[in-house]
């Protein structure tokens, strides 16, 4: 299957929400979201078992989560990405290597998060390199902000998991602050808080092509603490 074969479910005027072809589209400037009623995990529309769940957000064309879903078939694998061409190209991957525990999400993070994903549901998330929006007056469309830490708080289970990944310094600082914020979370690695390393961690475009260039990866863990509700 090729990536053109996908076919978005609805036109601008129509949105709405709509699982289709192991996607779930959630429509940009809608207002109704908890209208719709999302399956839980273990939904024939969705993966059909009770294997946990791993959550990826800007899942680009979608190489890491893929490799991920084939190397690791007794994890449900969530692939979360707003641009509907690098949509395709997940979907595809889907199709052409028959993975059947892997699941596209295209649309914006936190309105995912916050409308479709139950309470404890997840047990690890992963957010690999996310847009660092450099410049500062852009700095507020970053995606580690409040209201995504919150939701992600909200989602993990108990001794679940939160993986970031940047090569962007300045933002790596400023996921860990605000990851620090939550006392839902503590940091799995001692200050500064951050590894340059992770065995077996994957591969991406952006990771090969930061590597390239000569950067150092950042690899931030926090888990969610067991004796903590939520915020």
């Amino acid at each position: 299957m090729k990536p053109k074969d996908l076919k978005h479910p609805f036109s601008w005027k129509e949105r709405q929400p709509a699982i289709e072809n192991c996607v779930l589209f959630v429509p940009d400037y809608y207002e109704r979201h908890e209208e719709f009623v999302f399956p839980t995990w273990s939904d024939s529309a969705l993966f059909g078992n009770d294997n946990p769940v791993h959550i990826e957000y800007c899942s680009g064309n979608g190489t890491w989560i893929a490799e991920k879903a084939k190397k690791h078939p007794e994890i449900n694998w969530v692939a979360v990405e707003k641009k509907f061409e690098r949509v395709r190209k997940i979907w595809s991957k889907i199709q052409n290597l028959q993975l059947s525990n892997l699941f596209v999400v295209c649309g914006e993070a936190v309105t995912f998060s916050s409308y479709y994903v139950k309470e404890n549901s997840v047990n690890q998330i992963y957010v690999n390199f996310p847009d660092p929006w450099p410049k500062e007056k852009h700095a507020k469309h970053r995606l580690l902000q409040p209201a995504f830490t919150k939701e992600l708080g909200r989602i993990i289970a108990p001794n679940g998991e939160a993986l970031l990944v940047t090569d962007d310094k300045t933002y790596c600082s400023q996921m860990i602050e605000e990851m620090l914020k939550s006392p839902l979370f503590k940091p799995c690695y001692p200050k500064p808080h951050y590894a340059e390393e992770y065995p077996d961690y994957g591969t991406s475009f952006f990771d090969s092509l930061w590597r390239k260039l000569g950067r150092k990866i950042h690899y931030i863990k926090f888990k969610k603490n067991a004796h903590l509700g939520n915020n």
